[in-house]
């Protein structure tokens, strides 16, 4: 930042594993100018805590969020064309300005700041807008897109022999993968997912150790609604209102481990227990079994 209103990000837009998108156009900007242009780069299905390709930025408050995008596995195309309120430009602007400490490879600890704005895009037209950094990703605002039309001609440069509904088929096989396309058959696209994995619950790991041991650094956390952080030795036994893990790195005295999280059926869980407990802490415990 070098000044309380300019500071320098990048423009990125990510979507959930096995639910491709490609971008038609859009940009952020503000009522004078374009800032950051969305191009069509290709698919994009990272995943929903991974950032897609930085083409471009700015460095004042964008004021303006347009994005048109086809979702291949529900075959329709999505446009949200706001404004980015007051209220949530504040909040950008203290974010930034706050920064946050972030703990490099080698354990040392700094403080650092947001570099880029990243847009979410979702199945059920979900949009969400974060703020990225070195290991931290924090959610800014949600949005809903609304449902439009493009033309197969008009989204391809060069027409192609397709007539829409073909060119929603085709690329609907050719996109999606198989085992996505199972699970739409059985229950259909879950469009109010991504909006579900947005809750909050109060909950903490439990580890139990098949030795004597403790877990003795920061632990590496990624979340179901797309935030990430290194959570602070001192938290890691504490209660906190969090939305659902979808990743997490622990740290033991010699050794680490990983665990990666079914979303769908972590949050099944958390439904379940909470259904009838509706205020309760939750504990998920692990057992760190022999040999780590």
């Amino acid at each position: 930042m070098k000044t309380e209103e300019k500071f320098n990000w990048a423009a990125t837009v990510t979507a959930p594993f096995n639910y491709p998108i490609e971008i038609h156009k859009g940009y952020l900007g503000n009522d004078k100018k374009m800032m950051a242009a969305f191009i069509n780069t290709g698919l994009n299905q990272d995943g929903w805590c991974y950032d897609g390709d930085a083409l471009s930025g700015g460095n004042e408050m964008p004021t303006q969020l347009s994005l048109t995008w086809i979702s291949y596995a529900e075959k329709k195309f999505w446009k949200i064309e706001t404004a980015i309120n007051k209220t949530t430009q504040d909040k950008i602007q203290q974010l930034f300005k706050e920064g946050y400490m972030n703990k490099d490879l080698n354990g040392a600890w700094s403080h650092i700041t947001y570099k880029k704005i990243t847009i979410g895009l979702a199945p059920g037209g979900t949009v969400i807008l974060w703020l990225t950094g070195q290991n931290k990703r924090t959610e800014i605002v949600n949005y809903q897109a609304v449902e439009t039309f493009v033309s197969v001609n008009e989204f391809y440069r060069n027409p192609r022999e397709h007539t829409q509904q073909e060119f929603y088929d085709y690329y609907y096989d050719a996109s999606v993968s198989k085992e996505t396309q199972e699970y739409i058959k059985r229950n259909g696209v879950p469009v109010k997912l991504w909006e579900d994995y947005r809750t909050k619950y109060k909950y903490r790991f439990n580890l139990h150790f098949y030795k004597t041991d403790k877990e003795s650094f920061d632990r590496e956390s990624e979340y179901v609604n797309g935030e990430k952080e290194i959570i602070k030795v001192e938290d890691l036994s504490l209660y906190q209102s969090k939305p659902l893990p979808s990743y997490c790195r622990f740290w033991f005295s010699l050794y680490n481990a990983e665990a990666e999280f079914d979303g769908e059926e972590v949050l099944n869980a958390f439904k379940k227990i909470s259904k009838n407990h509706p205020d309760a802490t939750i504990e998920i415990e692990a057992r760190v079994a022999f040999m780590y």
